[in-house]
């Protein structure tokens, strides 16, 4: 089943001319396939999980990273081990760039054909969305903080023209604001040892190669590492955040002032007070507020990957 989101970034119109391409190359292979199109956000969830009842072995994501996680979020609702493929036609992709897949749909597609299924524990994120309390499943990243400002502040309209480039523009707005709020984040150690610290943002990484303006950054994060590369924003001040993004997109890496980098499989984040609005994210979809909590969920789930 190759579910496929009509409304993923850009050339709309391409659209439906690919997904019958890579249909057209599945069956040159000999496999049944059949493509279906979300209708409506969250509906992947869904379609994925009547794909598992119907019988269909592989589910590919056709779309950006928020049609992927819809997937998977599908697939570990179903308790299924039906393979969860990838076919990049986002603005962001970032998970079909950490596996190592072209960025040309079709030439994904029959990349992806050579891929072996293996078994990962995707990561796992509570949150509050208004007096709901709710959770999510997610593969690569989930931020906490500024960086899921970012993703609320990006306009759908400026990522379906500039792509992942609309992030930076964004971020370069976001930086004449001076400063943003600080939260409390309660996070474990490698050794299981629990810490306290005030921050503006934590990001939770699985990705190891990234995209674009990030491809040289090395933080020693990975899939198949059953665990985050935290890191820990204990600042405010734009100029750490600025120093940072340079230290990284240049692979040099030098030393942030304060800025932590850690393994970690679990952390919690709080408010220092009931104004303050902190968002969060799940590969790039904005989810719910404080308080969060984010772990490694002990179910796998079967993702198609390079061997």
């Amino acid at each position: 089943m190759l579910l496929y989101n009509p409304a993923s970034g850009q050339r709309r119109e391409r659209r439906e001319k690919q997904i019958a391409r890579i249909v057209e190359l599945m069956r040159e292979k000999g496999l049944e396939a059949v493509s279906c199109a979300t209708t409506h956000a969250g509906s992947a969830i869904q379609q994925t999980q009547q794909a598992v009842a119907a019988g269909f072995d592989t589910v590919i994501a056709c779309g950006g990273d928020g049609t992927i996680n819809e997937a998977l979020n599908g697939l570990i609702l179903c308790s299924s081990d039906v393979a969860l493929g990838v076919v990049p036609l986002g603005s962001g992709n970032l998970l079909a760039t950490d596996l190592r897949l072209p960025s040309d749909p079709v030439a994904a597609a029959q990349k992806l054909l050579e891929y072996k299924p293996r078994k990962i524990h995707p990561g796992l994120i509570c949150f509050q969305n208004g007096a709901e309390r709710q959770q999510r499943y997610f593969i690569v990243a989930a931020g906490v903080g500024s960086d899921a400002e970012l993703m609320y502040r990006t306009a759908v309209e400026a990522k379906e023209r500039y792509g992942r480039n609309a992030y930076f523009l964004e971020m370069a707005r976001m930086a004449l604001r001076g400063s943003y709020p600080m939260f409390q984040v309660e996070w474990e150690d490698e050794q299981g040892i629990r810490h306290k610290d005030e921050v503006a943002l934590v990001m939770a990484i699985r990705a190891r190669h990234f995209p674009g303006l990030l491809r040289l950054v090395n933080i020693r994060s990975a899939l198949t590492r059953n665990d985050y590369r935290l890191i820990l924003f204990r600042t405010n001040k734009v100029r750490h955040f600025v120093n940072y993004f340079f230290s990284v997109a240049t692979g040099l890496n030098w030393r942030s002032p304060r800025i932590h980098l850690a393994h970690s499989k679990w952390f919690r984040c709080t408010a220092l007070s009931t104004e303050a609005r902190i968002r969060s994210q799940a590969d790039g979809e904005l989810l719910g507020m404080l308080p969060i909590e984010v772990s490694i969920e002990p179910r796998t789930v079967t993702l198609l990957m390079p061997e």
